[in-house]
């Protein structure tokens, strides 16, 4: 067996490691390798030094091993294996109901029932063997695919082709799974759930940011990096604690660098530039194909981008990002694309009186599916959400963050590529955030009202400086919907006000218009 020292971060047990000889390695400067006990199965620890630079992420206690894959802050401390091993011995899987943040998954071994504890929103993106008669784990598909025993759903293949990503915990493989957000795997037919939102915990939204700057805390300041754009995300964690480090990628002079730029010297050290400039990563070519196979069409340029920050910002070790801030502020996820998804935005008040089931909401999002390919999701919709005491529009939102394009599409360029340089922090995805947020009304959301509310005691500062799509925090809510119809249009007319993300899907199409 080979020494995987350069590999991507995560949990390699039981792999097919003759397959992985094709990869071509992460830089050893940013991971650190320990070889699994030789008791609990054959296989390496592939981590962040700096992220376990007080401790060790294997801990052996009383005939039982844990090994943590990622990291975890669990009573006010970060990355106390220590004492959350202790108190897994005397109480079980639920303990981890008071882990407040983390991306994780802990490999519990011992005699009698060895088993995987994943963190409960699946930020780590683990992917497990359940055709195995042992547990079989690696952060990408590949490693675990037997010739002849796994074999390509075709069902699945013609899903990511239409929307780029798959949803539920499907891989492309047949009897390849994505790790159960959420739960104790002992096998595939034993998945035990342990999080739980009842009872649920909210916060104020007038203060949320005081959360956040106690998140935060757990690192030092001249540790933090903020990449900052030109939307409200990751506005509002900036207002809401401090960062040394800040960047903004995008196309110069686009509204992206020039609003981001405004907040500049809120950092003590800040950086602009275009997505497009740094020389392409080996990484991005080499690399991206084998982590993203089976589960992603994976966006173009990020990986490159990720290891160029950490380049220019190499002391930076904690990366802050938004994600779900704009569904949890705005309500994205009960969003459609569409005439009439436009014509909602424009009168959200008719999602008030709508009474759609998620069902409804879901065959609109996802309307590029054949009946087929909509009931297996459905499926899993139903499966993933009918014990659970929220109302559609809750259910939805829960659903695609968890298990869908949240989980299996965006996490993947915002935790696990980037977390291959960092370890990322998703305040948004905490558990006092996430569990006040996800029981909001989200007719109020859509509506801005809920974005109004988090706004208010926040300096004038931030509230004041309107985003890309010509409003702020202060703009009365009436007036947002008809400012953004007028500002999207200029997106996609004007080449000059594209974002990174349009003129990304402009260079996509033309490149398909040539070949």
């Amino acid at each position: 067996m080979m020494l995987y020292e350069e590999r991507m971060r995560g949990l390699y047990l039981n792999c097919n490691f003759e397959k992985m000889d094709s990869m071509s390695p992460l830089s050893k400067d940013y991971s650190e390798t320990i070889k699994l006990p030789a008791q609990v199965g054959d296989g390496y620890l592939v981590y962040s030094s700096e992220e376990w630079s007080n401790s060790s992420p294997i801990l052996e206690v009383n005939g039982n091993i844990f090994i943590v894959a990622g990291w975890f802050i669990f009573e006010n401390k970060l990355n106390d294996l220590p004492s959350l091993a202790e108190k897994l011995l005397q109480g079980g899987k639920d303990v981890l109901n008071d882990v407040e943040a983390g991306s994780f998954v802990i490999y519990w071994w011992n005699e009698r029932t060895p088993s995987l504890l994943v963190d409960p929103f699946g930020l780590s993106s683990h992917y497990f063997d359940a055709t195995a008669n042992k547990l079989r784990v690696s952060p990408f598909v590949s490693a675990l695919i037997v010739d002849g025993q796994h074999v390509i759903t075709p069902i699945l293949a013609s899903v990511l082709q239409k929307k780029d990503h798959l949803f539920g915990d499907f891989t492309l493989f047949d009897g390849i799974e994505r790790l159960s957000p959420g739960c104790q795997i002992f096998n595939s037919k034993d998945k035990q759930k342990y999080f739980s939102l009842n009872p649920p915990e909210r916060l104020e939204f007038e203060r949320q940011h005081e959360h956040i700057d106690e998140l935060a805390s757990h690192w030092q300041v001249d540790k933090r990096l903020l990449p900052i754009s030109s939307g409200l995300d990751s506005r509002y964690l900036l207002a809401s604690s401090r960062y040394y480090y800040g960047f903004t990628y995008g196309p110069d002079n686009s509204p992206e660098v020039s609003i981001a730029s405004k907040f500049a010297d809120c950092f003590d050290e800040y950086y602009s530039y275009d997505y497009q400039k740094p020389d392409e990563s080996k990484l991005e070519s080499e690399l991206l194909s084998e982590m993203a196979f089976g589960v992603i069409n994976p966006i173009a340029r990020l990986l490159t981008n990720y290891e160029y920050i950490k380049t220019k910002f190499n002391r930076a070790t904690a990366f802050f990002d938004g994600y779900l801030g704009d569904l949890f502020q705005r309500g994205t996820y009960v969003n459609f694309k569409g005439a009439e998804g436009e014509l909602f935005k424009i009168f959200p008040l008719v999602y008030k009186y709508l009474n759609w089931s998620g069902e409804q909401i879901l065959a609109k999002r996802y309307k590029q599916l054949n009946d087929e390919e909509l009931e297996l999701l459905l499926n899993d919709f139903r499966k993933n959400t009918s014990d659970l005491k929220l109302d559609e529009y809750q259910k939805v939102t829960y659903y695609e963050f968890i298990y869908g394009r949240g989980a299996r599409y965006t996490a993947f360029g915002s935790n696990v590529l980037c977390a291959q340089f960092f370890t990322v922090v998703s305040p948004f995805a905490s558990k006092k955030l996430f569990n006040t947020f996800i029981h909001q009304d989200f007719t109020e959301s859509v509506q801005y009202k809920t974005m109004r509310s988090i706004w208010k005691k926040i300096p004038e500062k931030f509230r004041k400086q309107p985003v890309e799509s010509g409003y702020s925090p202060k703009t009365p809510v009436i007036f947002i919907p008809f400012i953004q119809i007028i500002y999207r249009l200029m997106f996609h007319l004007i080449p000059s006000r594209a974002n990174y993300g349009v003129a990304l899907n402009r260079k996509k199409k033309s490149a398909k218009e040539s070949s």
